[in-house]
């Protein structure tokens, strides 16, 4: 069992509501994602992607659902499945304001990643084949 759902795990309640228990998951998440990094793995989990961009989960849920944030989601027929990031996708944003020395706004980025050519590594919301 990981570090991080050892923390999230029964009887733990929900990182909500306690900020010393947020700021430890949110910690963790980082670690994972930097691990990842390194090893030059192709996706992140939500909780990862967001703690490299120092935003909540939450908030990066709410950029995927409205298609804002290019992910991957993972499910089979109605089922619930899950998120994944792609690295590339956090690595392009950050990049994209690096470049333009300013702000860039995310809902006006994602379509730069929705336009890329068919055959790109990129998938548009979890409507790819």
């Amino acid at each position: 069992m990981s570090e991080l759902s050892e923390v999230n795990g029964p009887g733990n309640g929900s990182a909500t509501g306690r900020p010393e228990l947020r700021d430890r998951v949110r910690g963790l998440a980082l670690q994972s994602a930097l691990r990842k990094r390194a090893a030059g793995v192709p996706t992140y989990s939500v909780p990862e992607a967001a703690a490299l961009l120092s935003v909540s989960q939450e908030h990066l849920y709410r950029l995927i659902r409205a298609d804002a944030f290019p992910a991957v989601r993972m499910r089979l027929g109605a089922d619930q499945g899950r998120y994944v990031v792609p690295a590339k996708a956090v690595e392009r944003l950050l990049d994209a304001a690096t470049g333009a020395g300013g702000c860039v706004e995310v809902g006006q980025w994602t379509p730069t990643w929705q336009d890329l050519p068919a055959g790109s590594s990129a998938f548009r919301g979890g409507d790819a084949a």
